[in-house]
């Protein structure tokens, strides 16, 4: 046990304290890292093993065969960059098939081809994946609601409990992450997921989400007689509408006069012009404008550079007529470590974001704020409510004790309380993890063709629209599913929002096309028939629990399903599928 023993053992075991408990403690908390890290070796043993030797050996001869298949042509199929213009997902979906002389995407072959040379195939054996009941591992779909955690997040979390319990006060200045600036560790890393310039300027590690929306509308939210409007879209996440509502009335203003909200159309879809014209309509009325950058219940991703670029122009339009500035603001819980960003560039007054969905640092884990670079010392415009945290330290007077505030510049200055070392430990780890991938360019390439090849097999086994039983023989009736995410994978992310609808009184007619991706239409036209009802969304929810699929449900009516990239494969999508496919057979009975 010695000689195999991790350094942080032997280092705690060499500790030379003075009291028997702190001895005690000490070896404790490091044995007890010692042993997390050899129940981790062992657990991705054993999720590498879990099968029985005669379905492995099965596996490997069919990874033989695949991999005889992965000639130079598919290489650079497969590794080509996927735009809208040069190769869609599609595309490269269906040019894998055709190489490697796969007769269909639907199919187990095909599917264990995609992970066989996906480039981000080892990160899954990364990640504790969660166990159903048969011993299986989960196809778990709800990284949009909570990531699942890295493996190295038990290390990063116990080196700082061992680090507790031997230095006590000494952990603040001492170890990789030193408590009294732990969290400047992470602003590096955080600046290359949301595209900030100057991680030490523009972005900051601290509370959570609507805590810190609140902070900076605090400082950003600057109304005025007549013009103290928020602008936001409707159907965002509950609370940032609570947040924004809460902030009109706590400057004396209503909310039934200044809260404005932009309406989705009848696609059930925000559209970009629209949030434009409502902003110029009431430019007059307008202090601010709070979007999230991708909605939480369809998965739409908006236009975030485009939105902020008609912001810019019609202010500096108003700067001539000697009028106030709109300022932009964006909730990215949803966008931040699913599709990419560059913030700065799209000169966003400011940002916020969780850390626990697609960043995989836990619930309730620590959030981080973007703040521009031309608002780092605005101070005077644009008062911040002040702590002691965002007293610069190590250069800075924080521990000096002045009664007068020596604010950071920057995001770090709407800082006001230390930062829970766990919880930076366990954002750390994400982070790192997902840099070591090769970021989100790496991991939005790898989305888009998950998110695709869903798409695809919802419309070849015609789960868009319902079945009813009659209409051949021996046919039964079926629920089917309208994709209410964008269909242009684009103007999406991870996440594919469905309804799950009942059949209609009347037989479906065919198909449109027989290719599922030739017709743009909404999945909802495919059919031609009015669903009968909405069947309850929890009903398919726990359908699919029950047969080892997690996915989650969210008021009135949607199931939403994420693939994502770290730690899903083209496989959990296709078993998704037959879930789904055995699921809607059920309720439609």
């Amino acid at each position: 046990q010695a000689c195999c023993a991790p350094p942080c053992w032997r280092a705690g075991m060499a500790l030379r304290l003075q009291r028997p408990v702190e001895l005690v403690v000490s070896a404790a908390a490091s044995a007890v890292v010692a042993a997390v890290q050899c129940l981790t070796s062992a657990a991705r043993y054993t999720f590498r093993t879990a099968r029985s030797y005669k379905v492995y050996a099965a596996l490997a001869f069919k990874q033989l065969g695949l991999r005889l298949r992965v000639n130079s042509k598919l290489q650079d199929i497969i590794r080509c960059k996927i735009t809208d213009e040069v190769s869609s997902p599609t595309e490269v979906l269906s040019n894998v098939a055709a190489v490697a002389g796969i007769d269909s995407v639907d199919s187990e072959e095909f599917a264990a081809l995609m992970d066989l040379t996906d480039p981000l195939r080892r990160f899954r054996r990364e990640f504790a994946l969660p166990m159903h009941s048969d011993g299986t591992e989960q196809v778990y779909l709800t990284g949009h609601s909570l990531g699942l955690m890295p493996l190295s997040t038990f290390t990063g979390v116990l080196a700082e409990l061992a680090k507790w319990a031997a230095k006590g006060v000494g952990g603040h200045f001492t170890g990789e992450l030193p408590w009294a600036q732990c969290e400047e560790k992470l602003t590096d890393l955080m600046a290359e997921v949301v595209g900030a310039k100057d991680p030490a300027l523009e972005v900051a590690a601290m509370n959570s989400l609507t805590v810190n929306l609140h902070m900076l509308m605090a400082a950003f939210y600057r109304p005025t007689k007549g013009r103290a409007g928020i602008l936001i879209e409707a159907g965002a996440f509950p609370s940032d509408r609570y947040a924004a509502r809460s902030q009109i009335l706590h400057h004396g203003f209503d909310p039934e006069i200044f809260f404005f909200e932009v309406q989705p159309r009848e696609d059930g879809l925000l559209h970009e012009e629209d949030i434009k014209r409502a902003i110029d309509a009431n430019r007059s009325k307008l202090a601010l404008v709070l979007l999230g950058g991708v909605n939480y219940l369809t998965g739409q991703v908006l236009d975030m550079a485009g939105i902020a670029q008609h912001v810019a122009l019609g202010n500096a339009q108003a700067a001539a007529r000697g009028e106030p500035p709109i300022l932009l603001g964006y909730d990215i819980a949803h966008a931040v470590g699913n599709v990419p960003l560059q913030l700065h560039d799209w000169g966003v007054d400011f940002a916020a974001w969780c850390s626990y969905k697609y960043l995989n640092s836990g619930a309730g884990c620590l959030a981080g704020i973007f703040v521009h670079e031309r608002h780092a010392s605005d101070g005077d415009v644009y008062p911040r409510l002040n702590g002691w945290w965002g007293v610069p330290f190590n250069p800075g007077p924080r521990f000096q004790m002045r009664h007068g505030f020596d604010a950071a510049p920057g995001a770090a200055g709407f800082a006001c309380s230390n930062v829970n070392p766990l919880m930076a430990a366990c954002v750390k780890s994400s982070l790192e993890l997902l840099r070591a991938a090769g970021g989100v360019d790496a991991t939005r390439r790898k989305s888009l063709l998950l998110t695709t090849y869903l798409e695809r097999l919802l419309r070849e086994r015609q789960l868009t629209s319902p079945r009813v039983a009659g209409a051949g023989a021996g046919v039964t009736s079926r629920c089917g599913v309208v994709l209410t995410t964008p269909t242009e994978p684009h103007r999406r992310g991870c996440q594919l929002s469905l309804r799950v609808v009942a059949p209609a009184s009347g037989p479906s007619p065919p198909p449109k096309s027989k290719n599922p991706f030739e017709d743009d239409s909404s999945i909802a036209a495919i059919g031609g028939i009015e669903p009968q009802k909405v069947v309850s969304m929890r009903e398919l929810e726990l359908l699919l629990e029950s047969k080892g699929v997690v996915t989650d449900a969210r008021e009135p009516d949607i199931v939403r399903a994420a693939p994502v990239p770290l730690y899903n494969s083209f496989a959990d999508v296709r078993l998704f599928v037959d879930r789904l496919e055995e699921s809607l057979e059920e309720l439609g009975k």
